[in-house]
């Protein structure tokens, strides 16, 4: 099964997990997210349905935009809640104060991965994206490398439809969207980012390239 298609698993088992007993979410939210982003397979790492009960236990327990995070790379998962709003900048953070950063939907930042992502410039990008127009344009990613200097990466992207399907996940019940590709090159790097974009520009879902060590990330909103 595909990180992409896994995700989305985990988010309907959310839905079946407000089912069941609910007695050990607190537990099982705390495993998934007491401070590491967990690796399926790793001693102590969260099985699907204990992390779908975290889900649940999340959106029960607080009114903020909650979302579910997979580094593919790493097989790690992650709930992540909107903790801070500046302008049109939201910080997503787990409890141990690993955050990522998203203007629009769009990974701008992110803080405690490893080979971060310092700053982008993403403004011609999100107007693409959230449009959803064709077309290509240039963004500008910052990384942290292996000594702690900035390296910024000039790209050149294309964007293109890929076609619309229903989404369901958490809260979100059989939203249409449209699906963006954005597929980036910058002389040896390139990446190809999916977004699934509803009626009002928003990524509900994506995959994202944040970094050479941390590859892509799968974001998927809950609420």
């Amino acid at each position: 099964m595909s990180v992409v298609r896994r995700i989305l698993a985990l988010a309907a088992l959310a839905a079946l997990a407000a089912c069941g007993n609910q007695t050990d979410q607190g537990v099982f939210l705390k495993k998934v997210s007491s401070g590491e982003l967990k690796k399926s397979g790793q001693a102590g790492a969260a099985s699907p349905e204990q992390i779908a009960a975290a889900v649940q236990a999340s959106l029960d327990g607080t009114d903020l935009p909650v979302a579910l995070a997979v580094i593919e790379g790493r097989n790690a998962t992650a709930i992540l809640t909107r903790i801070e709003q500046n302008g049109d900048y939201d910080t997503w953070g787990t409890p141990d104060r690993r955050t990522v950063t998203t203007r629009g939907g769009i990974v701008t930042a992110t803080r405690g991965l490893g080979n971060d992502l310092m700053s982008s410039n993403t403004g011609t990008s999100l107007a693409m994206i959230s449009r959803r127009k064709s077309g290509s344009t240039t963004r500008v990613m910052r990384h942290l490398d292996g000594e702690n200097k900035t390296v910024e990466l000039v790209l050149d992207c294309q964007y293109a439809k890929a076609g619309s399907k229903q989404l369901t996940a958490g809260e979100l019940k059989n939203v249409a969207v449209t699906q963006m590709t954005e597929n980036c090159s910058s002389g040896a790097t390139s990446f190809s980012n999916l977004y699934m974009v509803d009626g009002r520009g928003r990524p509900l879902q994506s995959r994202q390239w944040l970094s050479p060590t941390s590859g892509y990330i799968v974001i998927q909103l809950l609420r």
